[in-house]
């Protein structure tokens, strides 16, 4: 009977171990929500494909003005990263990290971006405006 108490008692002990450790991993990184909005202008339908390490979002065709979005929480190891390969009418593909740890997980658990030619603008929140442009990481041809 004594063995029995204690054996609950470590049972106990590590389920709520484990529970307090969860909580700390979910408060510590919080869930983020990326938004990626066609803004190429004329009409050109955006084609993008978003992918990390572990999930591929598939392909999505955007119409202009119109968006894809996912949720994730960031890894353990602060090196979570997402990128998207995005076409439209050049027969490019354009090549963008859309997310990574170091740059965004201080500044958004919200992330917005719009996609013009030019390249991938972030939303500030500040100013609210989507003013951080950055150049595309990669360009090449489709075969």
């Amino acid at each position: 009977m004594q063995n029995c108490f204690f054996v609950a008692l470590l049972l106990l002990t590590l389920t709520n171990s484990f529970t307090e450790a969860k909580s700390w991993i979910e408060f510590g990184y919080r869930k983020t929500k990326v938004i990626v909005w066609n803004e190429l202008g004329g009409g050109q339908e955006l084609r993008i494909h978003c992918k990390s390490k572990d999930d591929d979002l598939g392909i999505h065709v955007l119409k202009t003005h119109y968006g894809v979005d996912w949720t994730f929480r960031p890894n353990l190891f602060h090196t979570t990263l997402f990128y998207c390969a995005m076409e439209w009418g050049d027969g490019k593909i354009h090549w963008f990290d859309i997310y990574t740890w170091h740059r965004d997980y201080e500044r958004c658990s919200n992330c917005q971006w719009i996609v013009k030619e030019s390249g991938p603008c972030f939303y500030d929140t500040a100013t609210r405006m989507f003013d951080f442009c950055y150049q595309w990481n990669r360009v090449s041809l489709m075969k």
